[in-house]
């Protein structure tokens, strides 16, 4: 039988002792580390932030870099970075970011879907629109699916892919339980502009009653409908159909009162259409409609006629661009005279109310301020829809852009 010595057993605790505090003093020595190297990313973090508010972002670039190196982990930091790489411009780095995490099995469904989005928007930012379509649409449903169908509708709208851009807004109604009608009418309504362009006179039919179902009696839609069935040659509908904008839309007839007169010339019936657009002229005489109005009736009833019609107007609506349409009415008047210092007075009065009236505000978008000298269904400053009032504003042209 093997005997023990006692002391050896006594050396079996004393061991054991031992290894328990060395792997104490390991887990200290590892719990130090861990600690000095997240203090170490603290002073980083706290460094690269103070470097951005200090204005200095290459620097702050480079710092939040090498933190997202040592901690792959850190998944907010490379969205942040992401996105601090796309608004400096720098859309290929921010891409590889995204793209990155995009791509990682291992993130929750939330994180892979923020990755697909922020992935998408790079992509719209480098022009790479089919791939921005592709990681826009690979959003789930969750908090990035309303902001992702959003970047997809301007996308569209962008493209002029105006089917897409109807699906968008029907699902966008669905996430948001809020209407996109007005958009839903407007894309309609491009499809009905492009296809009688091409004289695809069944896809204008279409795409106008489908505008009309969004929104129904929908000026634009209504303005189209006149032309589809002037096309139709159809002209005693298209002054009906025209009747309804006359009646409910009246501030839009300056966009359809050339063609409206069209119209009644092809069922001789000038007079009456003529009538019936000096008749708007008591609450619509401060836009284009004065000018299509003067010309007309300077043209079928003569300067008299005509000046007449703007002596009432200037009672009622006083506005320079009436003023100088009386001038000018006047100086036709005048023509037959031998009075040279008379029409050399009143070209004068002409030319200065000419320069000032083509130097006034135009129309303006009611969201952005974007000033245009024609009227624009969507305004290519915001991109907003209807934004635009149909009335031309005269006076002082306010600060912002304009074309």
């Amino acid at each position: 039988m093997i005997q023990i010595s006692t002391s050896w057993l006594l050396l079996i605790p004393v061991m054991f002792g031992i290894g328990w505090l060395a792997s104490r003093w390991d887990l200290r020595l590892e719990n130090r580390l861990d600690e000095r190297e997240r203090m170490q990313q603290q002073r980083s973090t706290f460094k690269g932030l103070s470097l951005l508010l200090n204005e200095q972002p290459d620097q702050a670039i480079e710092t939040l870099v090498k933190i997202a190196q040592l901690d792959p982990e850190t998944i907010e930091l490379h969205f942040s970075l992401g996105n601090l790489f796309r608004r400096r411009g720098e859309t290929e780095r921010a891409i590889r970011v995204h793209q990155h995490l995009a791509n990682r099995d291992d993130l929750k469904s939330r994180d892979r879907d923020h990755a697909a989005y922020e992935l998408g928007r790079d992509f719209l930012r480098a022009g790479l629109l089919d791939r921005a379509e592709a990681s826009l649409n690979r959003v789930g449903v969750g908090k990035y699916a309303v902001p992702a169908k959003e970047s997809l509708l301007e996308m569209y709208q962008v493209e002029r892919d105006w089917k897409k851009a109807i699906i968008a807004a029907n699902e966008l109604e669905i996430l948001q339980g809020k209407s996109h009608h007005t958009e839903i009418a407007q894309f309609h309504c491009e499809l009905a502009q492009e296809a009688l362009r091409r004289k695809d006179l069944p896809e204008v039919e279409h795409s106008i009653q489908c505008a009309i179902q969004a929104v129904p009696n929908h000026a634009r839609a209504l303005i189209l409908q006149g032309d589809y069935l002037m096309a139709m040659e159809r002209p005693a509908q298209a002054i009906d159909a025209w009747s309804l904008i006359a009646a409910s839309h009246p501030a839009y007839m300056h966009l359809l009162a050339d063609r409206w007169m069209l119209a009644h010339a092809a069922v001789n019936k000038s007079d009456e259409g003529l009538d019936r657009l000096c008749a708007l002229l008591t609450t619509q005489a401060s836009g284009e409609l004065l000018d299509i109005v003067h010309k007309q009736v300077m043209k079928i009833r003569g300067p008299q006629a005509a000046n007449v019609m703007l002596a009432d107007v200037m009672q009622h609506s006083p506005s320079l661009s009436a003023l100088s349409k009386l001038a000018e009415t006047r100086l036709a008047l005048e023509e037959g005279s031998a009075n040279p210092e008379r029409l050399s007075e009143l070209q004068s009065i002409l030319l200065l109310l000419r320069q000032r009236t083509t130097s006034l505000a135009r129309y303006t978008c009611g969201n952005c301020g974007f000033r245009a000298r024609r009227f624009y269904w969507q305004c290519p400053g915001c991109n907003h829809w209807e934004a635009y009032s149909p009335r031309r504003s005269e006076g002082v042209a306010p600060s912002g852009p304009s074309m």
